[in-house]
């Protein structure tokens, strides 16, 4: 019996290893906002963003903003991955903490960065 409870004790400590393994951060310095009404991006601001991915059993993601603010982004699954000019990217939907449904686009050069995307309305976060 002492086996079988031992056995079982690694088996969830192993599962909970697997997920840390998971959790990775990204450090933007640069955001630009997207106008849809003029169809256009602004210029580049500098503003430290920092956002830590699979922080949770459930793979969400905190959001630290350059005011200080922690937000918080649920997953709720879905995740699409794709290219566009190719580049490789990861799209995650998700729920803010004030209840929208957002999507993120992440992608794997750090340049390009991340877009948080509302409907029409966008926010790119990038490093330099």
């Amino acid at each position: 019996m002492k086996k079988l409870l031992f056995t079982l004790a690694l088996s969830f400590l192993s599962i909970g290893f697997g997920k840390a393994q998971d959790k990775f951060r990204k450090d933007y310095n640069l955001v630009s906002f997207y106008d849809y009404e003029t169809k256009t991006w602004s210029d580049w601001e500098h503003a430290e963003h920092t956002l830590v991915f699979n922080y949770n059993s459930n793979m969400d993601i905190a959001h630290f903003t350059a005011n200080g603010k922690a937000l918080t982004y649920r997953n709720i699954g879905n995740k699409e991955e794709g290219y566009t000019n190719g580049n490789h990217y990861q799209i995650l939907n998700v729920i803010d903490d004030k209840g929208y449904y957002l999507q993120i686009q992440l992608f794997d050069d750090p340049s390009i960065g991340m877009k948080i995307i509302l409907g029409q309305s966008m926010v790119q976060f990038s490093k330099d």
